[in-house]
């Protein structure tokens, strides 16, 4: 049942490619002079390069991942997300809403804006937590990786017990990313993302249309096969039985207008620009991307829903209790499908590019969760200013210690039903807090160090949306949901931001050449 067309010439593809790209990491080491050069790229990527990066940092494996089982989960209702995302970049792009500021203050990392409006204690909060919510966030990244190579290659079919070769390869892909983001920095990352946004996205592009050829999977089999399965909810992303209209506002206002800004990792891209001009261009032109990543995987899970649908053995691992009971196993359908169905020699092409995504998003995440712990919480707490050396010697250390801790926690977590819906809360713990006050500090002169300080530590608040935490209150109050949870963490960070800043106002700086007291 779980034999594929994958082969030891993909195997000889995937390896060649995924060594070279690590070869190349590790040689732009060479341009590493300073840690502007490290952490940001010497600042200089022009606005191709820059839009490219951008766009690979966000299509990851994970990315195509989470992206697929909302897809075989919900239909084509899960395109709403790439929509929203889209609206965001096309606002952020066409104004330059946030990072324009960013890149004109020459920051190294998005956390340090918190001491240049606010103070050091908000720096440090904030640091502390956008790199805990971050590195949570990533935390289920290696397990996404095993999965896919579990079901494309056929591992499920030759081995008993597949979980213990499929943990030593995805141990060997973060070690191998480990090893030239540790050597190259921002430089490997903007390179190397380079080359995996040409192959992923030359390779996506390739399957889809492959897919969509194949008897029976045609864009009007896909609509006759949800329609009968699953019914409007399929379609409408408002319907009871699919997102609701709750989980999508949750969305429009994190994903659509606080994260186009305030994710690290992707809009540290602001950072790397070689202007603010060019920070802007970047996210205008990132639109396409930021839609493709997401609905091209979702389009060939509704490929593999069909597929599986007609195959009594599949439908029986799949949903055993019914469509209608939801599956456990999304996570195995996408590459189980192009496993099946895509030959050999084109699987092998589209896993390189696929692994070379869980890379992409793995250097730039290792990178800018390392950067805001050296720079932002470690660095300010001492009583010297670190060198350059030392930030980049630290920074290396931090890379080291997260890509430990994700090979524990990438190996024993569980996989939420959602992928999607875990990241989105561990997000907004950062969100609800930083993002508020990262905007307020921005746009609002009276904004003040009280106000933000309290706001940046309420976004802790979005923690109850996990589901350790979050079901034991649904067993005494069902209507709480990892939406409504999420969204009034959005109103009490607002309004604790507003009225702390109002009632504890920053001190009036003297005239310069003048003293306070004067």
């Amino acid at each position: 049942m779980f034999a594929t067309n994958f082969t030891w010439l993909d195997w000889l593809i995937v390896i060649v490619y995924l060594v070279g790209t690590g070869a190349v990491g590790v040689w732009v080491n060479r341009y590493i002079h300073s840690v502007d050069d490290y952490m940001v790229g010497g600042r200089a990527s022009g606005t191709f390069l820059n839009t490219a990066s951008f766009i690979g940092t966000g299509l990851g494996l994970v990315t195509i991942m989470y992206a697929s089982m909302d897809g075989f989960n919900r239909g084509f209702a899960c395109l709403i997300l790439p929509l929203i995302g889209v609206c965001g970049a096309l606002f952020v792009g066409s104004t330059g809403f946030v990072i324009k500021r960013l890149r004109t203050l020459k920051l190294t990392t998005i956390t340090e804006f918190f001491e240049v409006r606010f103070d050091r204690r908000c720096r440090i909060a904030a640091g502390l937590i956008c790199a805990v919510a971050g590195i949570l966030n990533m935390g289920l990244f290696p397990k996404m990786g095993a999965t896919y190579i579990t079901y494309a290659t056929g591992l499920a079919s030759q081995f008993e017990n597949p979980v213990l070769i499929v943990n030593l390869v995805t141990s060997a892909l973060i070690v191998l990313v480990l090893v030239y983001t540790v050597m190259g920095g921002m430089v490997s990352v903007i390179v190397t993302d380079y080359m995996q946004f040409i192959v992923l996205g030359i390779g996506l592009v390739v399957a889809v249309c492959f897919v969509l050829t194949l008897p029976g999977l045609g864009w009007n089999d896909l609509c006759a096969t949800l329609l009968e399965h699953k019914g409007e909810a399929a379609f409408n992303p408002m319907h009871g039985e699919g997102y609701g209209w709750l989980f999508v506002a949750w969305m429009f206002f994190q994903v659509g207008i606080i994260g186009a800004v305030g994710w690290a990792p992707e809009a540290s891209r602001a950072l790397t620009a070689k202007d603010a001009e060019t920070s802007r261009k970047t996210f205008l032109l990132a639109m396409p991307g930021q839609f493709a990543r997401w609905a091209l995987p979702a389009i060939l899970a509704i490929a593999a829903f069909a597929f599986i649908v007609r195959d009594p053995a599949l439908m029986g691992h799949f949903f055993p209790d019914g469509v209608a009971e939801g599956s456990k196993f999304a996570g195995q359908a996408l590459p189980l499908f192009l496993g099946k169905v895509v030959p050999t020699g084109l699987l092998g092409i589209i896993s390189a590019g696929l692994l070379a995504a869980f890379m992409s998003t793995h250097d730039s995440y290792f990178l800018c969760w390392s950067s805001v712990i050296v720079r932002d919480v470690i660095g300010p707490t001492r009583k010297q200013a670190m060198t350059d050396r030392d930030q980049i010697k630290w920074t290396r250390i931090c890379i080291v210690g997260i890509g430990m801790f994700l090979l524990i926690w990438g190996v024993w977590y569980e996989l939420p039903e959602s992928v999607w819906s875990y990241m989105a809360i561990t997000g907004a713990v950062y969100f609800c807090g930083a993002g508020v006050a990262l905007i307020g500090g921005v746009y609002w002169k009276k904004a003040s160090s009280t106000g933000a300080f309290v706001c940046i530590i309420a976004g802790l608040i979005s923690l109850i949306g996990l589901d350790p935490i979050l079901k034991p209150i649904q067993e005494l109050l069902p209507w709480v949901t990892a939406p409504i949870v999420s969204l009034f963490n959005y109103g009490v960070c607002i309004t604790l931001f507003v009225v702390c800043s109002l009632v504890f106002p920053d001190p009036k700086k003297a005239p310069e050449g003048e003293s306070e007291e004067a």
